[in-house]
């Protein structure tokens, strides 16, 4: 089994603030919901995006491995090409300093694929519990940040993983469409964690 780099190893990679006074939230589900996540289910919740424009939504699903292994498939943004969909391009540049995520995704005919760089926030309090959220620096997008969080689920040897995404890409599309074809989307990325993890774990 591959060890999970510790988040302080990741200098180039982020802007870390580790055990921050504030504590990485543990989202309160129903217990309808709890219910789906036990099955392996994906949880999605539509949310406002900011201004109204864009594609607001969050996301949970449960992975079966704890935290600390799960975390850096979703910290570390330059091996998202190798599995997160549409990513055919992901790597870290410093600029000024900052080090910056660069992904480009890619997008079907006749649109043009959406590149961005975003800088990242990494945060773990209590120990276990896990958040890397982005904001943008550059990039096609008129607007995109994020998180993924990641917490102990039941006896700590599972985790939740929450994916929020507030963006909007500036596409001349209906934001409505956007919308659905983005919460559509939302499963796939949580199926190309669960297959990462499993992966980093055969070698």
């Amino acid at each position: 089994m591959t060890r999970a780099r510790p988040a302080l190893v990741v200098v180039l990679a982020f802007v870390a603030r580790l055990a921050s006074a504030q504590a990485v939230e543990v989202p309160a589900l129903p217990a309808a919901e709890v219910s789906q996540l036990e099955a392996g289910q994906v949880v999605v919740h539509p949310v406002t995006p900011t201004g109204g424009v864009g594609v607001g939504a969050e996301a949970f699903a449960v992975v079966d491995a704890p935290s600390a292994e799960v975390f850096p498939v979703v910290r570390d943004c330059e091996h998202f090409s190798k599995f997160m969909p549409r990513t055919k391009v992901s790597s870290v540049k410093v600029e000024a300093g900052v080090a910056l995520c660069h992904t480009v995704l890619t997008m079907p005919f006749p649109l043009t694929d959406l590149w961005s760089e975003t800088k990242s926030e990494l945060t773990e309090s209590p120990a276990g519990h896990f958040k890397r959220a982005w904001v943008l620096v550059h990039g096609t997008y008129k607007r995109n940040s994020g998180s993924f969080t990641v917490v102990p689920w039941g006896d700590g040897k599972r985790s939740l993983v929450r994916y929020a995404v507030d963006s909007d890409p500036g596409l001349l599309l209906p934001d409505a469409l956007i919308r659905s074809a983005q919460t559509g989307s939302l499963p796939d990325v949580f199926v190309a964690i669960r297959k990462r993890v499993l992966d980093l774990r055969a070698h």
